[in-house]
């Protein structure tokens, strides 16, 4: 362990009831002087702790002191996780052991190159987590079996989870017991008879039986209550425990003094009691099983909120088919946590891929299921060379593929890594009530001494109580014990029936749900549960023009190419000798042609060939030649000086040397873009250079020299000196350029195109018109949006013509489309719509703003609005993923900042989900309200009625019931947050909800 750093640990901690619980661990930490930082996730039983630890003179600090500080408040604590808080950007895997023999006498694992981490988790138990970077699992196993450990690599991954709380089994059984000599025998005349049987004057058999049974359930099952209010009363955080704790051991201790003062009356002062007042043995066992038992309902309801990590979690395969060679036949069925990056796996089909990788079968396709994972209901077809996400299920076909990334790299766990780090934050809607939940306790206390006040002056003081009221009907030889209890009772109703849990568990359950139920749709909440809250109160949507509104695909839609031997014949001549002498070069290559066949089953798409005006004819024709026009050719004599025209009549020589001379020149041509574009990762040079391939039916050249002139395009040097520039029509249309180029160019610039120019030794040839096709249902969503009285603004960096025309397709008002937009004018536009109150009747309030957006551009407007989402994030849905080798590195990076900056991932680009999120975040507020509503309801409702305000009226409660309401109201608003999960997006012919 290097000192002066910080690590990151988890912690698993064991015994939280309610959000008093998981702020007195958050305040423990905080209060040490090495932890920077907290969050505690009261649904889960986990801490995040972010601690220094500290170098030079001063000591060195661990996990360990940690876990001892939790466990010193009095909750059970162990150490999931520890790393370097620098390592949490790199990818981790884990690998766990069992070691025969112990650990003692390991080598000291953490010097072996990549290893990050040893955790011991029992008795010969290791987790060692790793860089699968640096190092692999089979090396580091057979590493320690070189050194003669037995090493057992088919041990599971252990499962730390609260289990069954302590002493209920023994709670359960001694309760039924209590209840069957206090209920259900008196009910026979023969047993009834022997149970009050006076062992000593006034102290019958059934007092001495129920004392026996109720002492250990007190003191033994209730230990973790009595304990848990010491420890809340020490830290001055006071939680459901002190109410417990006081009101059993009160009950508990009047029925013993009830009992102490038979023995000491009969044996002492010789006092016969021949109707001693009753004894409550069976009230403090009721209330502490019944809330034993209604905690384990409550925890298991609770896992239910987070079934969808669950899910996840079981879609991890224990084991894996690794392939000995790349599309060999020879299988070894290994643990699924051996493999290394690397490894070629096969996937037969109802199998589910082990990790995340890319295939390499060169047989057909396989269909894969990602629903769990992405949200796409339809199976995914995979061909060779594309992703295979791990936990995707193949369906049909038979699939081989390799390793390219492991542990945290893997979308799984990037998922599932997104889903607990958003159950750790608080909404503000939280914080509220947590305020609230640590003044609760104190005031039910204050309350529960009011009451006892009241009583005691009612009863005592003033004698408004008559004795026979409270006996009614028994006789009694101590009435003052039965006027003490009747007093202390409506107390203890007091103290059991408050429920501060309801309060507590009113949000991290709805959020649980919400986060797991947003992940089965594709949408990955990053920013914890504030996502959720600001995403129903949205007013404003501002969307990106490219990969938002439309495919962020752009597509060849026209070229318009300037005849050959008219105007420029010696680039012409260039040009097609280069092309010939690659296509001579590359006649050997069986491969292109190969590739020119499956090329030619492609649509062509028709070019525009433009023939220059006669004055251009004259001043700058040399050389008389076949004309590309269909109808005439203008030639000039350098004798005569002037025009002649000649027609070519079709099947004449002349016609049929044009159309040949134009499909050469236009192959060449496509050749020279394809060429110079194949070095650039913009999405418009992807376009260009599978357009190439088509129409140049050849192979494509390296250029010899590249520039990327950044926002302009890119210049380059082609086989045979050719310098050929690819870039914006207005960089290279300049004065000069033919007059009918430059008016094809503006037409298309017009109607919404983006058009890029082609020019040969700094000579304009050609342009190419491409066009983004809108995404499927953007305009269905803009009109959902529109119909929720959200506002939706269009900003985006392309030219005003491109986004009014994107616009006007999508239904977006043309006021409000910010075109040419830089990254600091995004942000700008997003502060203003934040501060602009523009809907009729509102008070000048700070509006909540949306942005939608998926390029490095939008990530600082999506740092700037209240709600920043990433749309198709695909499989970098967080920024700690690791770039595998093979993969764009340019393109993941770009993606990574994207998502970090975001608050809300999705995974599709898919409008509609963003839909579905505005949808469940109303859904998720309404039922955190509802919540809220419930538990400050119950309070004032069960309140008054355990304080005996009704009691003239008759309606009476005892401490087992209201015990029991308080267990209901708890378990009413955890099963209320579970109906999240029936939830289902909107459809599309509805406004959302």
């Amino acid at each position: 362990m290097r000192q002066g750093t910080s690590r990151h640990a988890m912690l698993q901690v064991s015994g939280m009831t309610c959000s008093n619980c998981s702020f007195a661990v958050e305040r423990a930490m905080k209060q040490l002087d090495f932890v920077e930082q907290c969050q505690v996730d009261l649904i889960n039983g986990k801490a995040s702790v972010l601690y220094r630890v500290e170098g030079g003179a001063g000591p060195v600090h661990t996990a360990a002191e940690l876990c001892a500080e939790v466990e010193a408040i009095g909750f059970d604590a162990s150490v999931l996780e520890d790393f370097e808080d620098s390592q949490a950007s790199s990818a981790r895997a884990s690998l766990h052991l069992l070691v025969a023999g112990g650990t003692g006498a390991l080598p000291d694992l953490k010097s072996m190159d990549g290893i990050l981490e040893v955790v011991e988790d029992g008795p010969g138990e290791l987790t060692i987590f790793y860089d699968p970077l640096r190092s692999g699992a089979r090396k580091i196993v057979c590493s320690l079996r070189s050194q003669g450990f037995e090493v057992d690599t088919s041990h599971a991954s252990p499962v730390k989870g609260e289990g069954m709380p302590l002493g209920l089994p023994t709670a359960v059984v001694l309760t039924l017991a209590v209840l069957l000599f206090s209920d259900v025998l008196p009910c026979f005349t023969r047993f009834d008879k022997m149970l009050h049987t006076h062992i000593v004057p006034g102290l019958p058999c059934i007092t001495v039986i129920l004392s026996v049974l109720a002492t250990p359930v007190q003191l033994y099952c209730g230990c973790r209550f009595h304990l848990g209010a010491y420890h809340a009363i020490s830290t001055g955080v006071w939680d459901m425990n002190v109410l417990i704790s006081l009101g059993t051991a009160l009950c508990f201790a009047y029925s013993f003094m009830v009992t102490f003062c038979m023995i000491i009356a009969s044996h002492v002062a010789g006092i016969e009691c021949k109707a001693p007042p009753p004894s409550y043995f069976e009230t403090p066992c009721f209330v502490i099983t019944t809330i034993l038992v209604g905690k384990h309902l409550e925890a298991w309801a609770r896992s239910g909120a987070s079934e969808s990590l669950q899910q996840l979690l079981a879609l991890r395969p224990r084991c894996a088919h690794v392939l000995s060679a790349p599309n060999g036949t020879e299988v070894e069925d290994m643990p699924a946590q051996l493999l290394e990056i690397g490894d070629h796996l096969q996937i037969f089909p109802g199998e589910t891929a082990p990790t995340d990788g890319i295939m390499t079968s060169d047989c057909g396709y396989a269909e894969f299921d990602e629903s769990l994972l992405t949200g796409e209901s339809r199976p995914v077809r995979k061909k060779k060379g594309d992703a295979i996400i791990g936990g995707s299920k193949c369906l049909t076909g038979r699939a081989e593929m390799q390793v390219e990334k492991l542990g945290s790299g893997t979308m799984l766990s990037q998922i599932m890594t997104l889903v607990e780090t958003a159950q750790l934050t608080r909404a503000p809607v939280q914080r509220v009530a947590d305020a609230v939940a640590q003044c609760f306790v104190p005031t039910i206390v204050a309350l529960s001494l009011m009451t006892w006040m009241a009583w005691f002056l009612l009863v005592y003081t003033f004698n408004v109580i008559p004795l026979t009221a409270i006996l009614q009907g028994r006789t009694s030889s101590w009435p003052q014990l039965d006027k003490a209890f009747f007093v202390l009772e409506h107390g203890l109703n007091v103290l059991l029936i408050a429920c501060p849990c309801a309060l507590g568990l009113a949000t991290p359950t709805a959020v649980m749900a919400a986060t797991g139920v947003a992940a089965r749709c594709g949408i990955l909440v990053r920013s914890g549960a504030e996502p959720l809250e600001l995403g129903s109160k949205v007013k404003a949507v501002v969307l990106d023009k490219t990969g938002t509104l439309t495919l962020g695909r752009p597509s060849v839609v026209g070229t318009s190419i300037v005849c050959p031997w008219t105007l420029e014949d010696r680039v012409w001549e260039r040009l097609l000798r280069a092309f010939r002498q690659h296509r001579a070069d590359a006649d050997g290559d069986t491969s292109t042609g190969h590739r020119a066949r499956k090329f030619s089953l492609v649509a062509d798409l028709p070019a525009a060939w433009l023939t220059p005006s006669d004055a251009e004819l004259r001043e700058r024709t040399r050389v008389r030649s076949p004309s590309c026009n269909s109808e005439t050719s203008t030639s000039a004599s350098e004798e005569e000086g002037d025009a002649r025209l000649r027609l070519s009549m079709p099947g004449s020589s002349a016609a049929v040397a044009r159309d040949h001379l134009r499909q050469e020149a236009e192959k060449a041509l496509w050749w020279a873009i394809g060429s110079a574009e194949i070095s650039s990762e913009h999405p418009v040079a992807k376009e260009l250079v599978e357009i190439a391939g088509q129409k140049a039916r050849s192979a494509l050249s390296k250029p010899s020299s590249f520039e990327n002139m950044t926002g302009v395009g890119l210049q380059c040097v082609l086989p045979g000196n050719l310098h050929v520039q690819v870039a914006s029509a207005q960089h290279i249309l300049g004065k000069g350029s033919p007059q009918s180029l430059v008016a094809w160019v503006e037409a298309q610039m017009s109607s919404g195109a983006t058009v890029v120019a082609v020019a040969v030794e700094e000579v304009p040839l050609a342009a190419v018109a491409l066009r983004d096709k809108l995404a499927p249902f953007a305009r269905t969503c803009v009109a959902q949006l529109e119909l929720s009285n959200v506002q939706v603004w269009m900003c985006t960096g392309d030219h005003r013509v491109a986004a009014e025309a994107v616009a006007r397709e999508c239904g977006i008002d043309a006021g409000r489309v910010v075109a040419q937009a830089l990254p600091a004018d995004k942000v700008k536009l997003v502060k203003t719509l934040q501060e602009k109150c523009y809907l009729p009747g509102e008070k000048e309030t700070r509006n909540i703003v949306a942005m939608v957006g998926d390029g490095i551009n939008d990530a600082p407007a999506l740092a700037a609005a209240d709600v920043g989402v990433a749309i198709g994030a695909g499989q970098n849905v967080v920024c700690r993923c690791h770039v595998a080798p093979r993969t764009n590195v340019g393109t993941c990076e770009i993606r990574q900042v994207t998502v970090e900056a975001a608050d809300l991932v999705l995974v599709r680009s898919d409008l509609r989900d963003l839909l579905a999120f505005f949808a469940l975040a109303k859904e998720t507020l309404r039922t955190i309200w509802f919540n809220f509503l419930w538990a400050f309801l119950f309070n004032t409702c069960a309140l008054p009625l355990a304080a005996g305000m009704f009691w003239r009226y008759g309606v009476l409660i005892n401490p087992q019931i209201a015990c029991t309401l308080m267990l209901g109201s708890s378990l009413f608003v955890v099963f209320s947050s579970l109906l999240l999960k029936r939830f289902v997006p909107p459809p599309l012919d509805s406004p959302p909800v």
